[in-house]
C-alpha cells in the first residue's frame, strides 16, 4: 500500500510540473519549457503504463472504477502526446491534460474503500499536496512581486537621474521584468492545481457552501488577476510600470486571500 501511494504522489507531482511548463510555453513560446513539459508528460505516461501492466497480473484494468479512470487518464496523456507529435497543438495538449490531471487527482484521493482509516489517510495526503502546491504558488508570486517592486524603484531612480549605489546594485529593468513575469508564470498553474485538489477535498469532506466561501472566492480573484497580467503580457499590451503595478496589486490580493485563512471567516483555518 505504501509503495502504491508513493507511485500516486510521484505521478501527481510530475503531472503538475508538466502542466506548469506547458502553461509557460502556452503564454510565452519557449522551446525549453515545451520540451520539459513533453518530457514530464512522457514520464507520467510511462509510469502509468508500467502501473497498468502490473495491474494486468491481478485483473483487467477496466474491471473497477479506479482502473477505468486510471486508464482514461493514461489514454488522455497518450492521445495528447500523439496529437502534439502529429500537429503540434499546444492549447489542446494543455487543456486536455488539465482535465486528465483533475480526473487522476479525483481517482487517487477519493476513497474507494469503506475503511474510515484509509479514507482519513487519503484525505490527509490530499490536503498535504494541496497545501504544498498553494504555498509554492504563494512563494512564486512573492518573488514575482519583489522583482516588480525593484523594477518600480529602478525605473523611478532612472527617471529622476539618481545614479546612486542602489541603482547600480539593481539588475537591468528588462531583466527584472523578465524575472517578475517568469515567477508569475510558475505560480499560476501551481495555484490552479492547488484549487482543483482543494475542491476535491472539500467535496469529499462534505463542506457546505463551498462556492460562497470567502477563501474560495479570494483564490478565484487571485487567479483572475494573475490571468489578466499574464494575458496582457503575452499579448504585449502591457509593459513596464503598468505591468509592475498590476503585479503588486495582484500580490496584495494574494496576501488578503492568505489573511482570510487566519480570520475564521472561512473553513480554511490553521490549527
Amino acid at each position: 500500500m505504501f509503495a502504491e501511494r508513493w507511485v500516486y504522489d510521484l505521478i501527481i507531482y510530475l503531472y503538475a510540473l508538466g502542466l506548469l511548463f506547458a502553461f509557460a510555453d502556452l503564454l510565452h513560446k519557449n522551446r525549453r519549457a515545451n520540451q520539459l513539459a513533453l518530457s514530464l508528460f512522457i514520464a507520467v505516461w510511462m509510469i502509468q503504463t508500467v502501473f497498468i501492466a502490473f495491474r494486468l497480473f491481478e485483473l483487467f484494468p477496466l474491471m473497477t472504477p479506479f482502473d477505468s479512470l486510471f486508464f482514461y487518464s493514461w489514454a488522455i496523456v497518450a492521445l495528447t502526446l500523439l496529437i502534439n507529435w502529429l500537429y503540434r497543438m499546444d492549447l489542446v495538449v494543455f487543456s486536455a491534460n488539465l482535465v486528465g490531471f483533475a480526473v487522476l487527482a479525483i481517482n487517487f484521493f477519493v476513497a474507494r474503500d469503506t475503511s474510515r482509516h484509509l479514507s482519513r489517510l487519503l484525505l490527509s495526503e490530499l490536503v498535504f499536496v494541496h497545501v504544498t502546491m498553494a504555498f509554492l504558488a504563494y512563494a512564486a508570486f512573492s518573488l514575482s512581486a519583489v522583482f516588480a517592486i525593484l523594477y518600480l524603484i529602478g525605473d523611478h531612480l532612472l527617471k529622476q537621474k539618481k545614479w546612486n549605489r542602489l541603482l547600480r546594485l539593481l539588475p537591468s529593468l528588462e531583466h527584472l521584468q523578465r524575472l517578475s513575469y517568469g515567477f508569475s508564470l510558475i505560480g499560476m498553474p501551481l495555484l490552479l492545481s492547488a484549487i482543483i485538489l482543494g475542491v476535491i477535498w472539500a467535496y469529499q469532506t462534505n463542506i457546505g457552501g463551498l462556492w460562497y466561501d470567502p477563501k474560495i472566492i479570494g483564490s478565484l480573484i487571485v487567479v483572475l488577476l494573475y490571468a489578466i497580467l499574464l494575458y496582457q503580457r503575452a499579448k504585449q499590451r502591457w509593459h513596464g510600470r503598468r505591468l509592475a503595478w498590476w503585479n503588486v496589486v495582484s500580490f496584495l490580493a494574494t496576501l488578503v486571500n492568505y489573511w482570510i485563512s487566519v480570520t475564521g471567516f472561512s473553513f480554511h483555518r490553521w490549527m
